[in-house]
């Protein structure tokens, strides 16, 4: 039981903050092509405050990128240049590092607002345990207590309770 309440679990979608279906591009010189793969962008926030902006290959199920988030280093926008596709980069405002997506999602509606929402989550970071308002399906909805709940519900237990979880 002390496994499944503190162990590693496997990330679940309704931790995740915004997901959406986007596929990798390689940067080489001054051109970037598309990795054909099918994938997904996620972001979640980690247990210990850090934000996270993953990509994992939706065919595989394997996350690939992992990149952690400081409030205010990053910028995501439209590669206005690019006619072809809907092409988005991730840039780093602390260094040179960048990263290219390109949008899979079916409909084009939801674009803007998914790249609002990168900005919005990875800039200014939700406080742990607060709950976003919003809709869309893009809000995070909490399936497992936040620390402070965990502390709460341990703190209400005496030796004995605590010891028959281990």
């Amino acid at each position: 039981m002390a496994a499944s309440l503190f162990g590693p679990t496997a990330r679940s979608s309704s931790k995740n903050l915004l997901e959406f279906r986007a596929g990798k591009m390689n940067l080489k010189g001054t051109t970037v092509t598309a990795d054909k793969r099918k994938g997904q962008v996620y972001i979640h926030q980690s247990e210990d405050s850090l934000m996270h902006f993953c990509w994992k290959d939706r065919t595989s199920g394997k996350v690939e990128d992992d990149l952690i988030i400081f409030p205010d280093d990053i910028e995501y926008k439209r590669v206005k240049q690019c006619t072809t596709g809907r092409v988005y980069i991730l840039k780093f405002k602390s260094s040179s590092r960048k990263f290219f997506f390109w949008m899979q999602e079916p409909k084009t509606d939801k674009d803007e607002e998914y790249c609002t929402k990168v900005n919005s989550l990875l800039n200014n970071p939700p406080t742990p345990g607060s709950t976003s308002s919003g809709g869309g399906g893009l809000e995070r909805t909490c399936a497992f207590p936040g620390e402070s709940q965990l502390q709460g519900l341990l703190g209400n237990m005496d030796q004995q309770q605590l010891l028959q979880l281990l």
